[in-house]
């Protein structure tokens, strides 16, 4: 069945889109509209050259490698709550999560966990016990270049959620979402212009398995059964 190579279609589109996030040079063509946002912006090309995906990998692993780190951080997180430095909502008292090669939404779940307890892992960093791990302290940029990462990620995050949360997905539901999508992110390249060429990639490949989909019968049927199924607004606001 088509709909049950969804996860894997959704793996592929991902992760050929993440092993294009360090490929600037390659489009690095004058008059292209991504060689204009990234020129206008080099520390940030410097961070996707520098593989920050790679950079938050190696924090993660520093700061989760002993016990005594993870209660320390623990413990600065806690701390800020006392002195008003964020509350339970924006900073929890959770742990940092390392992600799975062979699954990217470890991948998204790694970073958007490191983006939240990112100014407990500051002051963490700060400290002189901590003073070996500072050479993985992340720069303002880095953290930019992370967030957007994250928003690019979080399409397919939430389109897979919504599919996993469906007893037996059919076409009809799939393939509305494959197009809902493609959508987003053909958006989501005016909002994050700097990582155009990565979201491209993916769309390619989400494009290359609707074509392959279209040539089918029972495409024809799936569209045409009605679904309920609302796709999640996103907002870059």
């Amino acid at each position: 069945m088509i709909d049950r190579c969804f996860p894997h279609v959704i793996n592929i589109a991902v992760q050929t889109g993440l092993k294009h996030l360090t490929k600037v040079d390659v489009i690095m063509e004058p008059g292209q509209d991504i060689t204009d946002a990234l020129l206008e912006n080099l520390e940030y090309l410097d961070a996707l050259k520098g593989d920050v995906i790679s950079s938050a990998r190696q924090l993660v692993t520093a700061c989760r490698a002993s016990g005594q780190r993870r209660e320390d951080l623990s413990r600065i997180i806690n701390d800020g709550y006392t002195a008003g430095h964020w509350t339970k909502e924006e900073l929890r008292d959770v742990t940092l999560l390392r992600d799975v090669v062979t699954r990217w939404s470890s991948i998204f779940l790694m970073v958007d966990r490191l983006l939240e307890l990112y100014p407990a892992l500051s002051r963490l960093l700060s400290q002189d016990k901590y003073q070996e791990l500072r050479k993985y302290e992340l720069s303002e940029v880095e953290l930019q270049v992370l967030a957007d990462i994250r928003h690019y990620l979080a399409f397919f995050h939430v389109v897979q959620e919504e599919v996993s949360a469906q007893k037996t997905p059919t076409l009809s539901i799939v393939l509305p979402l494959y197009e809902k999508l493609i959508h987003h992110l053909n958006n989501a390249e005016e909002k994050l212009p700097c990582l155009a060429h990565a979201i491209k990639e993916s769309v390619y490949k989400l494009n290359e398995y609707l074509a392959e989909s279209r040539k089918t019968r029972i495409y024809a049927l799936a569209i045409s059964k009605p679904h309920h199924l609302s796709f999640i607004t996103f907002c870059f606001d």
